[in-house]
Parts: C-alpha cells; sequence; structure tokens
C-alpha cells in the first residue's frame, strides 16, 4: 500500500546489508531521519546488497555518474519500504566498490 506522508511524517526504508535481498530484508524496516526523502538499494555483484535511507539529491547524484563505479547499482524509490525487493541485475565487479559507495553515501549523510 503506497502511503502518501505528510508534513512531519518520517519514510520507512529498508536498512541492512546482505548478500541477497531476502537475506537484507531480514534485518527489517526503520523510521528514517527527518531529511530523508528516498529509498535506496544499492547493488554490487554477487557479493551484496546494501539499502537504507537516503534523499533525492543523492539519488540524482548517483544515478547521473553511475558509469565512474563499475560494477555498483544505485536505484531509489520514495514511498514506505520501497526498497524491500532489489532493481537492476547483479554486476560484474566487486564488493569493494559496494563499500566504496557506501563510505560516500555515509559522508554525504553527515555533511
Amino acid at each position: 500500500m503506497l502511503r502518501i506522508l505528510d508534513v512531519g511524517e518520517a519514510l520507512h526504508c529498508y536498512t541492512c546489508m546482505g548478500s541477497t535481498d531476502e537475506d537484507c530484508n531480514r534485518q527489517g524496516s526503520k523510521e528514517c531521519p527527518s531529511y530523508s526523502d528516498a529509498c535506496a538499494i544499492i547493488k554490487g555483484d554477487a557479493s551484496g546488497v546494501l539499502k537504507s535511507c537516503s534523499y533525492k539529491s543523492f539519488c540524482s547524484q548517483a544515478n547521473s555518474q553511475g558509469d565512474r563505479v563499475a560494477g555498483v547499482k544505485v536505484h531509489c524509490c520514495f514511498s514506505d519500504d520501497c526498497n524491500v525487493m532489489g532493481h537492476g541485475t547483479q554486476l560484474s565487479r566487486g564488493f569493494s566498490y559496494l563499500l566504496v559507495l557506501l563510505s560516500l553515501f555515509c559522508y554525504l549523510l553527515s555533511s
């Protein structure tokens, strides 16, 4: 069910790291910080998936520069728990790219 957020309501997203969507989803969904306006799925090759709260500006930047980090795919969506299932295919690079993107994501969230 798609829920429209009222002013002051927080988005809920799956926030996890795992080897598959199912493995990751077992870690659950949580309420995002008030500034988050997107849910993200970041996939590397067969070694993992990361799901988290995010924001539209990160999603736009990740999509516009997507080819710069080979082997990593970012998908964003904008409703409660919309990142429950991954999008895209597994790609052809290592888990280290996923960790680099995770570090960049955490840096952007903290600034």
